[in-house]
């Protein structure tokens, strides 16, 4: 198909029992059930983004259709309350335990400040954690403040505190292991953590107002201002639209921006 114009991509709301109601203002989203994640970009079968002409307004298809060898998730976050302590499988995790290609590494990048995360790459305290549910004192615990970034490699134990907002990017993967809950009656998921705890074992890694991340999966980086040409997918930091730039396009980015690439040597490898 010829695309001969810039796409925006349109948001899949997700709401959840820790969401916030701050998206819901910002997406105009008139359902009292807070939203805790806005998919703004998302390839996965089931859950794909459509993508319409930024000028024209015409429908293209979908992300997985359009762009099938870029399997990115990009979500904007915003929480009331602590997410589930949880981790995600690695690629060789995902297909033993669950017949999908891909684990999630992922990373977050912070849009306001007085964030809050619990995070561990101790496998042997969280292991003994499942038994006296003593968490607080196997994890450790970061404030995170605007343009702060972590990322958080398959295998790591980590969870999100109320108050935060980011964008989170991620392999395409919704394959989440909740080991603690704080109470809510959803399921616990101890088998499999246990499996990726023992056959995972990683470190995460903290960057303070930073303006961009590269990783073995992806990049991003913070902009303003700029002309831009070549495949991408983009973020706008005022209003939250995302525009998805094809291969041979030109365009020209007024404001501030977040630019979201996945690296040669990351999934494509593994397409």
């Amino acid at each position: 198909m010829q695309i001969s114009e810039p796409l925006i991509s349109k948001p899949i709301f997700s709401e959840k029992i820790w969401g916030n109601n701050e998206l819901n203002r910002i997406f105009n989203y008139e359902k009292t059930q807070p939203i805790g994640e806005a998919w703004l970009y998302s390839p996965l079968n089931g859950f794909e983004t459509v993508l319409y002409g930024k000028n024209s307004q015409k429908e293209y298809g979908n992300a997985s259709e359009l762009f099938p060898n870029f399997p990115l998730l990009l979500k904007l976050i915003a929480t009331s309350s602590w997410l589930s302590i949880q981790l995600h499988p690695d690629d060789t995790m995902a297909k033993q335990l669950e017949n999908e290609p891909w684990g999630k590494s992922e990373a977050w990048y912070f849009l306001k400040d007085n964030g809050q995360i619990k995070v561990s790459n101790n496998n042997k305290h969280i292991l003994q954690a499942f038994d006296d549910n003593r968490w607080d004192e196997v994890l450790e615990n970061y404030e995170m403040n605007k343009f702060d970034s972590i990322f958080i490699p398959a295998g790591t134990v980590h969870t999100l505190g109320p108050n935060s907002l980011l964008l989170e990017i991620q392999q395409s993967s919704d394959l989440t292991y909740r080991l603690y809950d704080w109470g809510r009656p959803r399921e616990i998921h101890v088998d499999k953590s246990k499996k990726v705890l023992n056959n995972i074992h990683t470190s995460y890694s903290i960057s303070r107002k930073t303006e961009g991340l590269c990783t073995k999966y992806f990049s991003f980086s913070r902009f303003a201002n700029q002309n831009k040409k070549g495949f991408g997918v983009y973020v706008n930091l005022k209003s939250y639209e995302t525009i998805v730039l094809p291969e041979e396009i030109n365009y020209n980015f007024q404001g501030e921006f977040v630019e979201f690439k996945l690296n040669e040597n990351g999934w494509k490898s593994l397409l």
